[in-house]
């Protein structure tokens, strides 16, 4: 299993369109194959916010990425969202330990 943190910077006049964004968009994101869990959390300077996912694999992931940057009818994409961020989004992974 792949942890994923998506962090980002919101633009400060944009917390409460991310924050509709998400209510529509995470469902999507949660049936996407491989996903097994995303959970949003925002920093209390009310800008800064991680998404905490859990994913198949690394691979399972970027195929989402993939997906989420075409864009298409009735969905955000990452350019949708660029509008909302300053700067580019930090994704870090981490691996699951066999023990």
């Amino acid at each position: 299993m792949t942890l994923v943190l998506f962090e980002i910077v919101l633009k400060s006049e944009c917390v409460d369109q991310f924050m509709g964004v998400m209510k529509v968009e995470l469902p999507n994101t949660r049936a996407y194959d491989g996903c097994h869990h995303v959970t949003p959390f925002l920093h209390k300077d009310g800008i800064t916010c991680v998404l905490v996912e859990h994913w198949k694999s690394k691979e399972h992931f970027q195929k989402y990425l993939e997906w989420r940057a075409a864009p298409g009818p009735g969905f955000a994409s990452l350019g949708d969202l660029a509008n909302l961020i300053e700067g580019d989004p930090s994704i870090r992974y981490f691996e699951a330990l066999e023990t």
